[in-house]
């Protein structure tokens, strides 16, 4: 059936894109079948924008979702957490953990129809490292990355780096192509708007603020695989129109905000829609960053004031609807063997604002006309990030603080925070993956670059930096010690104030078949949409 968008629920700027787009939003079958190729499924972005697709480059939620149909990598992870094989068939470690021999697959070629080696593996790591935020530990620790041959990558490193695999999964270390970057300036490279990779799909055009679509890839590894015809990716900025997008049978796929949850599972009564909870999600954990080189924030004080003034769980209730949990230390509870809760930030942190009050009184800033001091609070101007900001907002206000609250557009907002650090505090929320070296130690290691989403606030500890090397370095059974000797480092330093964790879902229409394969994923993956099937009545 032919896929008609309503100009009610979603912009009309893209409408013209996606109504040439088959995939039909039809009552389920019982029984999946055999699986047949055609059809395309429309999945919902959060963007209008999309500065680059390649997430060697970025981080942004909108590029990783989209990733996933185009790029591969060494390994994966499937709905337990448990590493399955990608492109890497296999790997060794040796016993004094500091030598990883991966051994490739064969025959793989790019979607270009150009050889896959492992010189891309070493040239991806090479090149793009420097640019990939989950890899600032791992990039001084490399000895030596090298090709013996075209299918063994072998890593040496200087000193053990136990979260080393966990930093080749396909979504923290998505493979480039060497034939395509080399001797190019990687930055500002076509190919970052328009890839060439290794996923089951492959790029095919891009309609600016409308829509990206990707056909199937050929040279796919996996032969018999994607089973559809093509993946198109609408770029649907507002969240009400996401949801009636799915709800509507306009598109397939959407990652609803936790405060569309529930009206989503709601929709999902009448059998065309399916909610999958990911169960063994990331670490997603709302933040503030305090510039601690400037202004009232330097104070550590007025650091620990400012977190007694915020009431965390009218965080968890007004914007996650209870699909959260207040934080509780920097190292997240998903990391159970690691999180030490002698440290809890519930009552470390507690909700007290007179308490609040009495710290800036006693740090010098007592109350003059109403007013302590002044504050700019700044924030992506999009769901959740600017319902957190304006409860806290509120909250610091309530104790005297003027708060000048800055809603941007990303790309203004990271060059604000990031590449210029010209703000007194920001708030975002910080995936953590799957170790505190991925996504956790980023926001609290020295840091004098400006790489996006890594530690913007000027903290530089060096005390701490010897502990987070050290955790990172011990056997996995002697981690949680370091772990507890950083979280407490964290809690007395407070450059960052972490808020909530919230729960991760996403929804699906049920025409699609083959669905329990596409979603056997955890942690940081999206569907790559090479599982999934469409009946040919449906397409």
């Amino acid at each position: 059936m032919r896929l008609t968008l309503r100009r009610s629920t979603t912009s009309a700027l893209f409408a013209s894109t996606l109504l040439a787009c088959t995939a039909g939003v039809a009552s389920a079958q019982a029984d999946d079948g055999k699986p047949v190729k055609g059809g395309t499924v429309v999945a919902a972005l959060n963007a209008t924008t999309i500065p680059t697709l390649n997430t060697q480059l970025t981080s942004s939620v909108p590029a990783l979702f989209a990733a996933d149909v185009w790029a591969d990598g060494l390994m994966t992870y499937d709905r337990e957490g448990k590493r399955l094989p990608r492109l890497a068939t296999k790997w060794d470690v040796s016993q004094d953990g500091k030598t990883y021999t991966f051994h490739l697959r064969e025959g793989v070629k790019w979607s270009d129809g150009k050889p896959f080696t492992a010189e891309d593996v070493v040239f991806t790591l090479n090149d793009f490292g420097k640019y990939n935020t989950y890899l600032t530990k791992l990039m001084p620790l490399i000895e030596e990355a090298s090709a013996p041959d075209a299918k063994t990558f072998v890593l040496k490193l200087k000193q053990p780096l136990t979260a080393t695999l966990d930093l080749f999964d396909k979504e923290v270390f998505p493979l480039m192509p060497k034939h395509v970057y080399q001797g190019q300036d990687i930055a500002t490279h076509p190919a970052n708007r328009a890839p060439v990779g290794l996923g089951p799909f492959k790029f095919k055009s891009w309609e600016s603020g409308q829509s990206i679509t990707f056909v199937r890839n050929e040279n796919y590894w996996e032969s018999s695989k994607p089973y559809l015809d093509s993946v198109v990716f609408a770029l649907i900025p507002a969240p009400q129109q996401r949801l009636n997008a799915i709800v509507n049978g306009e598109v397939n796929w959407y990652r609803p905000e936790v405060v569309q949850v529930k009206a989503t599972q709601d929709a999902a009564k009448n059998g065309k829609i399916k909610v999958v909870q990911i169960v063994n999600n990331a670490p997603e954990t709302a933040v503030v960053d305090l510039n601690v080189t400037r202004g009232p924030t330097k104070d550590i004080k007025v650091r620990q004031a400012l977190f007694h003034a915020i009431d965390r769980q009218r965080i968890v209730q007004d914007v996650y609807q209870g699909l959260a949990d207040t934080a509780k230390n920097a190292i997240p509870t998903q990391f159970k063997d690691l999180h030490d809760t002698s440290i809890n930030y519930d009552t470390l942190f507690a909700y007290d604002p007179v308490k609040a009050g009495k710290i800036l009184d006693e740090a010098g800033y007592p109350l003059k006309d109403g007013k302590r001091f002044s504050i700019e609070l700044t924030v992506i101007g999009k769901p959740p990030y600017d319902a957190v900001a304006q409860v806290v907002q509120s909250q610091w206000s309530a104790i005297g603080i003027d708060v000048k609250l800055s809603a941007l557009d990303q790309q203004i907002w990271t060059d604000k925070v990031y590449t210029k650090r010209d703000f007194d505090a920001s708030v975002i929320s910080l995936t953590g993956r799957t170790n505190p070296v991925l996504g956790v130690d980023r926001s609290f290691v020295c840091n004098e670059g400006n790489v996006p989403f890594a530690n913007p606030t000027g903290y530089c500890n060096p005390e701490f930096d010897k502990v987070a090397l050290d955790a990172s370095a011990a056997p996995l059974s002697e981690q949680k010690a370091h772990y507890k000797k950083y979280a407490e480092i964290v809690a007395r330093d407070l450059n960052q104030l972490a808020l909530t964790n919230s729960q991760v879902f996403e929804a699906v229409t049920t025409n699609l078949k083959g669905l329990d394969a596409q979603f056997n994923f955890s942690f940081n993956t999206h569907p790559n949409w090479a599982e999934a099937w469409l009946p040919k009545s449906e397409q």
